[in-house]
């Protein structure tokens, strides 16, 4: 993702290019939605808080200076799937009353092997086995490269306790995806 490209569209769109905006929400959306949808188990409501990522950023005023609209729309993302987490269950526990969508796999594609959907599927397992905590702070590390202090910050845990929690949901899926989890 190029964050000079995003400026510039994003520039264009304040502006009122519409096409602008598209192209900035298509260059953005699946990286963005992936993280979502592996942070939250469920592809609804990644969609839904995807959606008002966009919102808030077409809202924001042309004078708030958005250096990086890609940095912005992850931060965004990442705070909003948070909230959601914690007013789910504000213990972080996994209590989804259904079944989790596909965490990693999304439109099925000629080019995608068996070998790699069956990977990816069983990668959705082991990550849906995890807690809800243990899930954000993988994927916030794993996917999103953030840091334990920037996710202990997020979260209001400490760098440490993101450290285990991250060790801890390593371990899980080492032990899942080795049969042994299952």
């Amino acid at each position: 993702m190029n964050e000079e490209r995003l400026k510039a569209l994003l520039k264009k769109a304040r502006k009122g290019d519409m096409e602008a905006f598209r192209e900035l929400v298509e260059e953005t959306r699946d990286r963005l939605f992936g993280a979502l949808r592996a942070m939250l188990n469920r592809e609804s409501v990644a969609e839904e808080i995807l959606q008002e990522a966009y919102i808030a950023l077409w809202e924001q005023p042309s004078s708030a200076g958005i250096e990086k609209p890609g940095a912005w729309l992850y931060r965004s993302c990442v705070n909003r799937a948070i909230d959601h987490i914690r007013q789910k269950d504000s213990r972080f526990t996994d209590a989804l009353d259904d079944q989790p969508d596909h965490i990693l796999t999304g439109e099925e594609t000629p080019e995608i092997s068996l070998e790699t959907r069956e990977q990816a599927e069983m990668l959705n397992e082991g990550l849906a086995a995890l807690s809800a905590r243990e899930r954000t702070v993988f994927v916030l590390s794993a996917y999103l490269g953030y840091d334990s202090f920037e996710i202990g910050a997020t979260l209001g845990v400490s760098p440490s306790t993101v450290r285990n929690q991250y060790a801890s949901a390593r371990k899980k899926l080492a032990a899942f995806l080795s049969g042994e989890g299952k």
